[in-house]
């Protein structure tokens, strides 16, 4: 604390507790002349206090808006946040802030000299630095009361001048008034009084949960044997359904402790010996808490080791091998369930949801309009009339238990501005605005997913199923209006043809588009995430990783290339890619042309019914193929 001034521009009593945790975590590198850190910071609200703290570590004398040493990475964001986090690594000394729950992309955990994780301000650092910046001997009563304050309200506390001494009677007071009764309110989050029974909207999820707790009732009681219990399951589904608030009801339903890890927790030091300790102290604390449930979050951030490339590979491959080895355990993990959660199944290594391991793979939906309901009724805690709950849900189709949630927290803020208890109007204006898609949209949304889905199946590739979604949150970003779902095949062998049928797939929404309905529409193109994007990127990985195009030279791993930049390693290579492109194009409005009947009776089921299973898929092309030949006979 001896680097910067006690009156710093900017600075309050937030930003010096920031700069106190961060010190302390850099100290052994702050002699070096160069060093690029990663910071895990304990709360992402507080991202700008500690950013103004990073810099002042990295140039005492710099200027808050114009330095780019330190930066705050989002990786929800642009890929020229990306870019710019890359160009600031070139200077001497750097730190990039990075959020409790994110995993650090690999290409830059490799540029990165450590990664560590902050912890949260206690009482001793608190009463530490207000002693320094304010020459006050902080009570150990106000020191906690500094802790659980939150620092927006602190920094308007400490507004206009006020002394640090009247500052710190008021948020004493202020921590003393609130009750216990009052303490929910201000933290809608904490659900961990909520029982698995009492929750809705988990269906398959829930009834399997409920068995396990009976399981472990009698494996405790001894009249069962732990071979007959589930060992572990993976649950997937949209972001926001509640996979972690079901980990949390489940451990309470099962009368058990609760450990959570995530690849992001377990790898924040960087280094792969500090990752797998980590998570090895995670798998033994469980062990030893038995019975017990390790809930591991996002474990599709893992990857899988068939796709691991590049100069990360064995990186990646040895962090999967590690978990592998704790699954199975050498000494056995009897007591030990494991709950994994992920938004993508698909990127998970096969060998992780093997028999043993985590061998249940249950899918979490959106809540449907009974659930919703529920939902509501849970987080406004009964408040409210029953016929309120249900024009809730009426209004929220498409939402999920997360957006439900941020729902109330809202309304519960709004009455709490308003000194009142919370209303009806209260929750009704904070709603997400649910659009119901128009039945022309739903049509071509219906053209589009039938196309991936009979082009997929008739180049022999699994369907699992094709369903549409009618309505959309207007309030959010890009949101799926509906898919087709294929299961994916561990041991198919990866030849060109293999990534030209792929290719041929993703492009098959738009070839049916334009065979159906004469014309596609920007929803199968632009950027990162639309079907055009990923088929380049799939031809590019044919011709300058792969080795299957016109040369055999690799330029390794490129799935985080800008395309542009990969054009000027390879000037022809765009042209190239563009030829296959419209190669597969051709080949894949041929099979839509051929099936043309079928695919438009498809598309009528699905906007009828909403949800087509792969085996009515399957039946209605086979149902074509044997009309097919007495069609031709009777002419």
């Amino acid at each position: 604390m001896k680097t910067i001034s006690h009156d710093r521009k900017g600075f309050a009593l937030p930003e010096f507790l920031a700069y106190a945790s961060i010190s302390r975590a850099v100290r052994p590198y702050r002699r070096a002349r160069r060093f690029a850190l990663g910071l895990v910071i304990p709360d992402w609200n507080y991202k700008t206090s500690y950013l103004k703290a990073a810099l002042a570590i990295v140039n005492p004398d710099s200027e808050y808006r114009f330095d780019d040493q330190a930066k705050i990475f989002d990786g929800s964001r642009s890929d020229d946040t990306h870019g710019s986090i890359m160009d600031m690594l070139l200077n001497d000394q750097s730190i990039i802030l990075f959020r409790p729950s994110e995993a650090v992309p690999s290409d830059l955990r490799l540029g990165l000299d450590a990664i560590i994780e902050l912890s949260t301000p206690d009482t001793r650092r608190v009463q530490g630095v207000v002693y320094w910046a304010y020459g006050i001997q902080v009570p150990e009563a106000q020191a906690r009361a500094l802790v659980r304050t939150d620092w927006q309200r602190l920094k308007l506390a400490m507004a206009r001048g006020r002394p640090i001494s009247r500052v710190l009677s008021v948020i004493e007071k202020m921590a003393q008034a609130e009750t216990p009764e009052q303490k929910p309110d201000r933290d809608p989050e904490a659900l961990s009084h909520i029982r698995l029974e009492d929750m809705q909207g988990y269906g398959e999820a829930k009834a399997w949960g409920l068995d396990l707790a009976c399981d472990l009732t009698d494996w405790r009681a001894g009249t069962l044997s732990w071979d007959d219990v589930d060992r572990g399951v993976l649950l997937s589904g949209p972001p926001g359904v509640g996979k972690t608030i079901f980990a949390r009801a489940l451990a309470i339903s099962c009368g058990v402790k609760l450990i959570i890890g995530s690849y992001a927790k377990w790898q924040a030091k960087g280094y792969l010996n500090d990752f797998l300790k980590a998570m090895q102290r995670s798998f033994q604390e469980a062990k030893q808490s038995a019975p017990a449930i390790l809930f591991i979050d996002e474990i599709d951030a893992f990857g899988s080791r068939e796709d691991a490339t590049g100069s990360n590979a064995s990186y990646d491959i040895k962090a999967i091998n590690g978990l592998l080895e704790q699954l199975d355990g050498i000494e056995g993990r009897e007591g030990v369930i494991v709950v994994a959660a992920s938004n993508h199944p698909e990127m998970v290594d096969p060998a992780i949801i093997r028999s043993g391991r985590l061998d249940r793979h249950v899918r979490i939906p959106l809540p449907n309009l009974h659930a919703r309901a529920a939902i509501f009724r849970l987080h406004l805690r009964e408040s409210m009339a029953e016929q309120d709950y249900r024009v809730f849900a009426e209004l929220s189709e498409g939402a999920s238990g997360a957006d439900i949630q941020r729902t109330v927290r809202n309304a519960r803020r709004r009455a709490r501005r308003l000194r009142r208890a919370i209303t009806f109007d209260d929750v009704r204006c904070h709603l997400p605005i649910s659009v119901r898609i128009p039945p022309e949209a739903l049509r071509v949304n219906a053209v589009h997913e039938i196309g991936h889905a009979v082009v997929g199946s008739i180049l022999g590739m699994p369907l699992v199923g094709v369903e549409l979604t009618t309505n959309v949150l207007a309030t959010a970003g890009n949101q799926s209006v509906g898919k087709a779902i294929f299961e994916r095949q561990p041991w198919v062998r990866r030849n060109k043809d293999h990534y030209l049928d792929i290719i041929a797939m993703t492009l098959a929404g738009m070839a049916a588009e334009e065979v159906l309905l004469g014309s596609h529409d920007d929803g199968s193109s632009g950027g990162r995430g639309s079907d055009l994007y990923d088929a380049t990127r799939t031809v590019i990985a044919i011709e300058r990783s792969h080795g299957m195009g016109r040369g055999l030279a690799s330029f390794g791993d490129l799935s985080d290339q800008p395309i542009n930049e990969i054009s000027h390693m390879d000037p022809a290579l765009l042209a190239r890619v563009d030829a296959t492109l419209q190669e597969q194009f051709r080949r894949t409005k041929s099979i839509v042309e051929e099936h043309r009947a079928v695919c438009e009776s498809l598309v009528d089921l699905l906007v009828d019914q909403l949800k087509l299973s792969g085996q009515e898929v399957l039946d209605a092309l086979d149902e074509d193929r044997d009309a097919s030949p007495r069609a031709l006979g009777s002419g």
